[in-house]
């Protein structure tokens, strides 16, 4: 959500700072004039939309409780539709009216009792505005600092500046400690943060499963912070639960706290949700666009990149150890590196986070190990995102690495069978090739080796057979004229087709080429025969 920007705001002492505090707290904010005038722009929400549209068309109940709260200057609570809404007088005739739409699962008593201490707390900042013309109000002002220094903790892109920056300021300018908690990668909660000041902390974190829903902040008791865990520092304890996209925080706030704190504290609360999705968002763009420019050189090894990626990662994770492995959709193992005892871990402790990204293709596994300090759901989510990154190239790469051999071992046989033709038509004899090209798609792993094998079984002796590539097998046939060849290819064709009863070598294709010693030998001759093969494919 982008938010005005609230120091040229103060400045002009305008309204909307007020636009940005109620979608924090969850509210629709109107302020009525002693004329029955709204006084700022409705909201952007569809709940502030249609709580303006039954202000101004004048809807019963509304008008009523206006009416009442400007004669009696009690505050009253009406239900209008699905809406609480909370009508409040100020000393200058204006009517501030705070609405929630209850859709969720939240009690009309909890309703009111929110919106009440959101009122006590919002009438005396809104009356100050409205009376201190030309300067600025205390309330707004500490919400413009508040974003500004986390804006500024922001900006140097690390959750560590920003939880610090937040406790810091909690603490100097409301005398409040916070503890900060954040899941781990491997489920619970781990402490991510707390003030020097603090009490030590427990021997384990917080239960998640006891701990209020999100966006719920409670207030507990003494016995219940023992019950969860918590250490009891003096003054009161209150706990909140935020989102931070998908992974939870628990803040557990100490001190002094009465209502009024309260809604000023989910108010920050709220600012720093925005500072760390920031926050997040960024460093996980900012590791993906790494590993995506680090793309090493063709002329590398798979295992160099991998490695080279690895170090990367390891890090960026503040991780000392770690290991990378990649396997195929079958999960047949096809690169490790790194601290390969790593890969063999059955379940991973709180100095340990794995990741693994996974396609029909293969899957990418990454393992990564530092002690001490135990892994966060944030990094997991980061160092995933890269993964996938790293996944897709990484078998590119292996894939290219494998044609390379492929064609490595092609060139060496047809090295070997053109220097033999050579050597045969130099002692006047025939030379002829035959190229055997199959339809890769039906072919079953070590089925080719196999009919190489069988293919050699019936030449002749000085004759020979081999692979040029996995869907390739050529033969040389030395001292053999043209018919002969032809006929041994025929032999071939039949032995094929017939043999096998997959059906996987209907779709051969043969290619043949003989040379003469009185005719212009140029060329490889394995080359040509390939060539046949490939245009009667």
């Amino acid at each position: 959500m982008q938010h005005t920007d609230l120091e040229s705001a103060v400045s002009r002492q305008s309204w909307e700072w007020l636009a940005d505090l109620a979608p924090r707290l969850d509210i629709v904010v109107e302020m009525a004039d002693p004329e029955g005038s709204s006084v700022f722009p409705a909201g952007s929400s569809h709940d502030a939309e249609v709580f303006r549209t039954m202000l101004t068309s004048g809807e019963s109940t509304i008008r009523a409780a206006v009416s009442d709260v400007r004669e009696s200057k009690k505050r009253v609570f009406v239900s209008v539709e699905t809406f609480q809404a909370l009508c409040c007088g100020l000393t200058t005739g204006h009517v501030l009216l705070l609405a929630r739409n209850l859709t969720g699962a939240e009690s009309v008593a909890e309703c009111r009792q929110d919106l009440e201490s959101i009122g006590n707390w919002l009438t005396s900042a809104v009356e100050a505005t409205l009376t201190q013309t030309g300067t600025i109000s205390v309330e707004p002002y500490r919400i413009v600092s508040f974003r500004r220094i986390l804006r500024e903790a922001t900006s140097r892109g690390s959750i560590r500046k920003v939880i610090g920056a937040f406790v810091e300021a909690l603490s100097v300018w409301d005398d409040v400690r916070v503890r900060c908690y954040i899941a781990g990668a491997n489920g619970g909660l781990v402490e991510y943060a707390a003030p020097l000041e603090s009490m030590p902390s427990s021997a384990g974190e917080p239960d998640e499963s006891v701990v209020p829903q999100h966006g719920r902040m409670v207030r507990l008791s003494r016995p219940e912070v023992d019950r969860l865990g918590l250490v009891a520092e003096p003054g009161d304890t209150i706990i909140y639960r935020l989102l931070v996209g998908d992974i939870p925080w628990l803040l557990v706030f100490s001190g002094m706290i009465d209502d009024r704190e309260q809604v000023r504290l989910r108010l920050y609360s709220d600012i720093l949700r925005e500072s760390l999705s920031n926050v997040v968002m960024v460093t996980t763009s900012r590791l993906v666009a790494e590993v995506s420019r680090s793309r090493r050189s063709t002329n590398e090894s798979p295992e160099s990149e991998a490695q080279a990626v690895l170090d990367q990662l390891t890090h960026a994770m503040s991780s000392p150890r770690g290991a990378l492995a990649l396997a195929t959709a079958g999960g047949k193992p096809t690169l490790a590196v790194g601290d390969i005892d790593l890969l063999s871990l059955d379940t991973m402790s709180r100095d340990q986070m794995m990741v693994k990204s996974s396609d029909a293709d293969g899957a990418l596994t990454v393992i990564f190990e530092r002690r001490q300090v135990p892994f966060t759901a944030f990094e997991r989510e980061t160092a995933l995102a890269a993964a996938a990154v790293v996944q897709r190239w990484m078998q590119a790469a292996l894939q290219r690495s494998s044609d390379v051999e492929r064609r490595k071992r092609a060139r060496a046989v047809d090295a070997v069978f053109d220097q033999l033709a050579t050597d045969a038509i130099a002692t006047g004899r025939h030379a002829s090739v035959i190229v055997v090209s199959l339809d890769e798609t039906r072919l079953r792993p070590g089925l080719l080796p196999g009919w190489v094998g069988r293919i050699r079984a019936q030449l002749r002796a000085g004759d020979y057979a081999g692979m040029l590539s996995e869907r390739e097998i050529a033969v040389l046939l030395c001292g053999a004229s043209a018919e002969h060849a032809a006929a041994v290819s025929a032999r071939l064709t039949k032995m094929f087709r017939s043999a096998d009863t997959t059906g996987a070598f209907l779709h051969s294709a043969i290619g043949m080429t003989t040379r003469t010693p009185d005719s212009p030998f140029q060329g490889s001759i394995v080359g040509a025969a390939r060539a046949l093969a490939t245009t009667r494919q």
